[in-house]
């Protein structure tokens, strides 16, 4: 082999490692895309639910605010 086919060989065998990590790069990306996702769906169920739970309980301990007033004295009035 001469000089330059050597060189020409070694900087094509460097260019396919690139682009096979490059690829390799794309497809985690997009896996973790698909998994963030998947997880990122749930978490937003479970906090919706979540809040919906709180504010059912925040309804059943919800006191009237202001001065408390007897009925029946109202009614002598």
């Amino acid at each position: 082999m001469t000089p330059n086919l050597t060189v020409g060989y070694m900087a094509e065998q460097i260019n396919r490692g690139r682009l096979d990590s490059v690829a390799a790069r794309g497809w985690l990306t997009e896996e973790a895309a698909a998994t963030h996702s998947r997880a990122m769906e749930i978490a937003l169920a479970n906090l919706g639910a979540a809040l919906v739970r709180l504010g059912e309980r925040m309804q059943r301990n919800a006191r009237p605010v202001g001065p408390s007033v007897d009925p029946t004295a109202l009614a002598a009035r």
